[in-house]
Formats: C-alpha cells, structure tokens, sequence
C-alpha cells in the first residue's frame, strides 16, 4: 500500500472517531457598539473528538484569585478548516460524554505534520477566564 493510500485509510479510521460536534468561531477584534462584546465569525461547524492532551494544568493568579488551566486536543477532519490560535471552540454535542455539551475551548496551538490523520488542535480550558469571549 502506498503512503497515500495507508494516510487515507488512517483519515477515515480518524473521522469515524470523531463522534462530537463543535463550532469554531474566531474573534474578529471588533466590538459590538451594542452589547460591548468582542464580534465572532463561525469558521467551521461539524465533526470533531475531544481528548486529553496530557496530564497537564496550570495555576496562574488572575485578578488576585487563582484560576485553573486545563490542556487538551480537539481533533477535527483535515482541511475541516484553516485553524488558528485564539479560536473558540465549543461542544454543541456529545455523543458519549453529555458532559462536554456547551464546553468552551481556546486554541493555544497548532500540531501540524505530514502524515495528519486529522487536525490535532491543542486547546485550553480556562474555565472562562482569559481568552474565551
């Protein structure tokens, strides 16, 4: 089998497994004059899975309190979309975890490589603090 043919085997294996749904908006750096929030476009809207990036969070002070960093990845089809970092994901469903509907994530990374079986975003969980509009 040829490379091509063992990376498409191994993308469609991938995207069985992505089993949720999200919606990636992206900041556009304007302000709604009305609502004073930041102004977002949905830039993908579809499959995708969400993992554990590693055993991994950090603690840092905010405004006086502490607040909790978690990493993880959401993986989505290659050529879903153009990632970039400061995305917003959010989970609009969960097909095994109802737990996960309505999470919010902020793309902190991109892990890109060769032979992708998907776009692996490495995202934060910041509990709202810091990033998430």
């Amino acid at each position: 089998m040829s490379a091509e043919g063992a990376l498409g085997a191994g993308r469609r294996m991938a995207e069985s497994l992505m089993v949720d749904s999200v919606s990636v908006s992206r900041p556009s750096g304007a302000v709604d004059p009305i609502t004073g929030k930041p102004v977002t476009t949905e830039v993908y809207a579809g499959r995708a899975k969400v993992q554990t990036y590693e055993a991994f969070e950090k603690q840092p002070e905010l405004g006086g309190g502490t607040v909790t960093v978690q990493r993880y990845t959401v993986h989505v089809p290659v050529g879903a979309y153009v990632p970039l970092v400061n995305d917003v994901v959010t989970v609009t469903a969960a097909t095994l975890d109802p737990g996960l509907v309505g999470r919010r994530y902020v793309v902190s990374g991109l892990l890109h490589k060769s032979f992708a079986t998907s776009y692996r975003l490495l995202v934060d969980d910041n509990n709202g603090y810091g990033g998430a509009p």
